[in-house]
């Protein structure tokens, strides 16, 4: 066994040289216990490989955010990255109170309401009076 390794590989190699030995026997319950030893050992083989395998987790990992869509005359437009978004607020078309959504919003909300979009309000001046 010094030369094999460990008692695994032993019983790997055990199967592995009884196999031919066994197919020489045609018919009879040997030969039928040893196709069941081979499989159950082929089924214990790639069980194992099987474990080390990286196995699904309970919650999937979360999608990147997607871009916001606007409400804009009445029509959703989008999705806008943050540079679009950027351009949208310099042409007047992006202001806080523009409806505004993403992937993982329960509803569409004021753009003045959701803290990603803040920055880009930092430097806009407030809505005109009425």
């Amino acid at each position: 066994m010094g030369v094999l390794g460990n008692l695994d590989q032993y019983a790997k190699y055990q199967t592995a040289t009884a196999i031919p030995d066994a197919a020489k026997n045609p018919g009879g319950l040997a030969g039928a216990g040893m196709g069941l030893a081979a499989g159950m050992a082929m089924g214990g083989q790639m069980a194992g490989a099987l474990a080390g395998a990286a196995q699904p987790t309970a919650v999937p990992p979360a999608l990147p955010q997607s871009g916001f869509f606007l409400g804009l005359g009445g029509q959703q437009q989008g999705p806008f990255d943050s540079a679009a978004l950027a351009a949208r607020v310099r042409d007047g078309s992006l202001t806080r109170t523009t409806l505004v959504w993403r992937q993982g919003m329960g509803s569409w909300v004021a753009a003045e309401t959701v803290p990603e979009l803040e920055a880009l309000f930092a430097n806009a001046p407030p809505p005109l009076p009425k």
